[in-house]
């Protein structure tokens, strides 16, 4: 198929809705689950990330803190995890895995 190359106000709309992504700064995780595997405390830790952007994005906090806690639910809290610290160095992405759990559990564990 034959693509169209963008407009130049689709080009302009595109980097309008990165600089307001980027000013958010939500937890960019691609959810791989590269970091899931194995893990002693049994954390979807994407699913955590995912929970915190909920809040970070959209500023819903309590569906974010339902989401958190139904993940944690099935596993140990984020807190546990931290200490375990496992997984810190293991994302492709070369995310701060432990940061983003301890800033997650301190905003959606309160």
């Amino acid at each position: 198929k034959d693509f169209k190359p963008l407009s130049k106000e689709e080009q302009n709309t595109i980097k309008e809705a990165q600089k307001a992504l980027d000013a958010i700064e939500s937890i960019p995780c691609t959810a791989c689950r590269y970091c899931t595997p194995g893990c002693p405390m049994g954390i979807e830790i994407p699913d955590i990330f995912k929970a915190m952007n909920w809040y970070k994005i959209y500023g819903m906090k309590d569906k974010a803190k339902d989401r958190y806690e139904s993940t944690v639910q099935k596993s140990a809290k984020a807190s546990e995890c931290i200490e375990c610290g496992q997984c810190e160095g293991v994302c492709p992405q070369q995310l701060p895995i432990i940061k983003y759990l301890k800033e997650c559990a301190d905003v959606l564990e309160e």
